[in-house]
C-alpha cells in the first residue's frame, strides 16, 4: 500500500527538532524529552541528512536556527499545535467534565473560592480543577479551560473580556485606623505599608504609582512590609499589620463585612483590570460559556462603593 506522504520525515525526528528548535538547545530539549543530548543531536542529524541542508548552525554556548531551519520550525509547531488541540477537544468530549481555570493567588482565596459553591450549585456535574500561579502562565501549554488575569488584556487568546477594571483604595484593619489615628490620604505616607513584591514590567499599580496620582510625596520608607504574593498582603492588613492596596473585587467582601476600611472615598482607576481569557485554539465549549457567562453575574452582583472612610 502507498503512503499518503512518501517524502515526509520520519515523526520523532520532527518531534525532537521542534524542541531542539524551541528551546535553541540540544542539552535543555533533551531534559524536556528525556533522552541524552547525543541522542538528541543524532536525531537532529538524520532529519538533516533526510532533507539534505542543515537546519542549525552549532555554536560555543547553543545553536542558532537556519533560515530552512526556521521555516521548518514555523511548520512543525503549527501542526504539533493543531493535533494537540484536536486531541484536547477529543478528550473534553469523552471524559468527564473538568474545567480547569487558571488565574492568581490573590483573586482564587479572596473572590474565587467563595463563591465557587453557587458555581457548584449551577453545573452540579462539572469538576472545577483550579490553579494559581502570580505570573501569567502559557493557556495553550498548561491546557487551561479559560483563565482570568490582570494585566493590559495584550495576550494571544482565542477571546479576551475585561471583567473588571482596575480600581484600587487604601485599606486596613478598623484596629490599625484607630490606632495609628489614620484620617486621610495626606496621612498614608507616614504609615507601615504592605507592599506586593513588583515584576518587571509592571503588572499592577503599586505604593509609588498611588502617590503618583494623588499628587502626594511618598517619602522614605522605614518599616514597610513586601510580599510576593496579593493573598499574604491581605492577612497581614486584616492583622493589621499597616496599609495596603486593595483592589476591587478582591476586597468586597472584606469591605462589607466590616474587616478591612477604605480610606479614601474614591478609588484610583487605571486601563488595566481582571480579564477572563480563552486560550488560543479553542472550539465552541458549553462549559466554558456557562462558567463564563457565570462569572460576569457573578461581578453584577458584587457590592456597591464608595463606603465611607475613617
Amino acid at each position: 500500500m502507498a503512503r499518503r506522504f512518501p517524502r515526509l520525515p520520519p515523526l520523532n525526528t520532527l518531534l525532537v527538532f521542534e524542541a531542539a528548535g524551541r528551546h535553541l538547545n540540544f542539552s535543555a530539549a533533551a531534559g524536556e524529552l528525556g533522552m541524552t543530548q547525543p541522542a538528541v543531536s543524532r536525531q537532529v542529524g538524520l532529519l538533516e541528512g533526510r532533507l539534505g541542508m542543515p537546519l542549525f548552525r552549532r555554536l560555543h554556548h547553543g545553536v542558532v536556527l537556519t533560515p530552512a531551519g526556521a521555516q521548518l520550525l514555523d511548520a512543525v509547531s503549527q501542526g504539533l499545535t493543531t493535533i494537540h488541540d484536536a486531541a484536547a477537544a477529543l478528550r473534553r468530549r469523552s471524559g468527564p467534565k473538568i474545567l480547569h481555570v487558571f488565574t492568581d493567588y490573590g483573586f482564587a482565596a479572596w473572590w474565587l473560592i467563595p463563591r465557587l459553591g453557587r458555581w457548584s450549585e449551577r453545573a452540579p456535574e462539572v469538576e472545577v480543577q483550579l490553579v494559581t500561579a502570580q505570573r501569567q502562565l502559557d493557556l495553550r501549554q498548561a491546557e487551561a479551560d479559560v483563565a482570568v488575569w490582570f494585566g493590559d488584556g495584550t495576550w494571544r487568546a482565542s477571546r479576551i473580556v475585561q471583567w473588571f477594571p482596575e480600581t484600587v483604595y487604601p485599606v486596613c484593619s478598623p484596629e490599625f485606623a484607630r490606632l495609628h489615628a489614620v484620617s486621610d490620604a495626606s496621612t498614608l505616607g507616614e504609615q507601615r505599608l504592605l507592599h506586593v513584591a513588583e515584576v518587571d514590567p509592571p503588572l499592577w499599580m503599586s505604593w509609588s504609582d498611588w502617590f503618583a496620582g494623588e499628587g502626594l510625596a511618598m517619602g522614605p520608607r522605614k518599616q514597610d512590609l513586601t510580599f510576593n504574593n496579593y493573598q499574604l498582603v491581605l492577612q497581614a492588613a486584616l492583622l493589621g499589620q499597616g496599609v495596603a492596596l486593595g483592589w476591587r473585587p478582591l476586597i468586597d467582601d472584606l469591605v462589607q463585612s466590616g474587616q478591612l476600611l477604605c480610606l479614601t472615598p474614591a478609588p484610583m482607576r487605571t486601563e488595566r483590570g481582571y480579564y477572563i481569557v480563552e486560550p488560543p485554539g479553542r472550539g465552541d465549549d458549553q462549559v466554558v460559556t456557562e462558567f463564563q457567562r457565570w462569572l460576569i453575574e457573578e461581578r453584577g452582583n458584587g457590592a456597591v462603593f464608595p463606603p465611607s472612610a475613617t
